[in-house]
């Protein structure tokens, strides 16, 4: 019994605060599952479930200075990876001596066998 004293009482605040009445209040009550916040809501903002997008706004300084970020941001990125290009490059042209280091090597030591 006390359900249904808090429909009726449900049904009376949203009559009250709306210009529905009673038959069309109960339909929206059943509509939104018993939530009269929800239906007094409806009826001041039809649109009130669509979530305005924020858009932040940022003074001349600040996008100045995210520009500037991002734009350093970039250099260092690209300076690592010539960095890193240089460095592999390095071992690499070490490796290819080191091999003909080894190949003369061991020509001069078959030479020295052979005499």
């Amino acid at each position: 019994m006390s359900e249904i004293a808090n429909v009726d009482e449900d049904i009376k605040i949203i009559i009250s605060q709306t210009n529905y009445d009673k038959e069309k209040a109960e339909e929206k009550y059943n509509q939104w599952n018993g939530d009269y916040i929800s239906v007094i809501k409806e009826y001041l903002n039809p649109n009130f479930q669509n979530k305005k997008q924020s858009t932040k706004k940022t003074t001349v300084n600040q996008k100045m200075m995210t520009e500037i970020r991002n734009f350093m941001d970039d250099v260092n990125t690209k300076y690592d990876k010539r960095v890193a290009k240089k460095k592999e490059d390095e071992q690499e042209a070490y490796l290819k001596q080191l091999e003909t280091t080894i190949k003369n090597a061991k020509i001069e030591l078959k030479n020295l066998k052979s005499n």
